[in-house]
């Protein structure tokens, strides 16, 4: 238990995390007491997650290229690591007897996203602010799909309810605070190199992962929660490189002045 001790109850990761986790808890709540209007809206929660994280994707895949020449390579495979995950998920939509399948994909899917929390806010604080906001509007969106996949398998609605929230829910802080552990003992090189990953892995998820759940809503709807995903991603994204070039021409002064 002296692990717990180390971790860092407030860091913005872990705050953000459970902000994820609470959002996938209403989600399930959502479903269980209105099946019928959380699968409705599902699909505006979904495209305004992929505008966000779309947009967040293709402003960090350039900031890896600058760390590392194995950068495209890297995001590659976050692109494809998370791409196997969900294959494991579609392979099972139409089996009745085995949850295990889909529960273990979504919650290895969430610990990734809790995980990039801890990668991102550690690369910088505007950047986790970015793919928060995706990742924890997609939450609802994965809540609901996972209750309605374990229903699939043959769980009853409790039963779907209870390891849903585990596998959607709890999963996402529990990779904030892996990566607190973790994050700390490697150096800044390998954290570069897992921001290609993470990169990857936002621009599967915006731009692969949620299209399918996006095309059940109104067409109109959904295109208008998608571009308020995108707007509001460029917006902080022009915010961070303001304050960047603010930052840096402020710096260059005071080092000519000394």
């Amino acid at each position: 238990m002296n692990f717990l001790a180390n971790i860092d109850w407030a860091a913005p990761a872990v705050l953000a995390s459970l902000a994820a986790a609470s959002i996938a808890t209403l989600g399930l709540a959502a479903v269980w007491r209105n099946s019928g209007w959380a699968e409705r809206n599902s699909a505006y929660f979904a495209a305004f997650a992929a505008g966000v994280l779309l947009t967040t994707a293709i402003f960090l895949i350039p900031e890896g290229l600058e760390s590392s020449v194995y950068a495209p390579f890297l995001v590659l495979f976050g692109y494809f690591l998370l791409y196997f995950i969900n294959m494991l998920i579609d392979s099972n939509e139409k089996g009745v007897t085995n949850a295990f399948v889909p529960f273990l994909a979504v919650g290895f899917h969430s610990f990734i996203d809790g995980f990039e929390y801890g990668v991102l806010f550690g690369h910088d604080e505007y950047v986790g602010m970015m793919a928060s906001a995706g990742l924890i509007a997609h939450e609802f969106a994965e809540g609901v799909l996972l209750f309605a996949l374990l229903r699939l398998s043959g769980l009853g609605r409790n039963g779907a309810v209870f390891f849903a929230f585990i596998g959607a829910a709890l999963t996402t802080p529990m990779g904030a605070i892996a990566s607190q552990l973790v994050l700390s003992e490697v150096e800044p090189d390998t954290i570069a190199m897992l921001l290609s990953v993470a990169a990857g892995a936002l621009l599967y998820v915006g731009a692969t992962h949620l299209t399918s759940h996006m095309r059940e809503g109104l067409k109109h709807a959904t295109l208008l929660a998608y571009v308020l995903g995108l707007l509001l991603a460029l917006g902080l994204t022009f915010v961070h490189v303001t304050a960047q070039e603010s930052f840096g021409s402020h710096s260059s002064v005071e080092m000519e002045d000394q």
